[in-house]
């Protein structure tokens, strides 16, 4: 009974290997951005600490970049995290080094304790640019007590 179980397992084991190889098409990988009219960029400061805040104010920061790269650098969004964070850039290219600058608003109204937020700078570069802002918001309506 165990030679007839053993042999039965064998031959199951086989036959499943014997699909798998004969399987031979290759899975597609997603296609890549194309090489041509690829270009870096490089930021002065990626993080900006805004601080101290009161619930209600709204501070802007303005992130300089330098086009590192051989090409005109088009941006062609920059993508924030929440609502209370609004950033301005300027549709031209930017031509090899020379500087730009992406405008974020912070909105703090609503908002309590640390915040965190991200900005996603999609331009003709190999991956997205991530920038972060942080601050510490006060709210006289919103108090925790432990």
């Amino acid at each position: 009974m165990i030679k007839f179980l053993s042999i039965f397992l064998l031959f199951t084991l086989l036959a499943c290997q014997g699909k798998n190889s004969g399987n031979t098409q290759k899975k597609n990988k997603p296609a890549e951005k194309e090489t041509n009219g690829i270009t870096k960029f490089e930021f002065n400061e990626e993080m900006h600490n805004f601080g101290l805040l009161q619930s209600g104010e709204i501070i802007v920061y303005t992130f300089v970049f330098t086009n590192t790269g051989d090409k005109e650098l088009k941006i062609d969004d920059v993508v924030t995290d929440c609502g209370c964070v609004h950033a301005e850039f300027l549709k031209e290219p930017v031509p090899p080094g020379k500087t730009g600058l992406i405008e974020v608003e912070f909105d703090s109204s609503g908002l309590f304790g640390r915040q965190f937020k991200t900005i996603e700078v999609h331009a003709n570069t190999k991956k997205p640019k991530q920038l972060a802002i942080f601050a510490e918001v006060q709210n006289k309506h919103l108090e925790i007590k432990y």
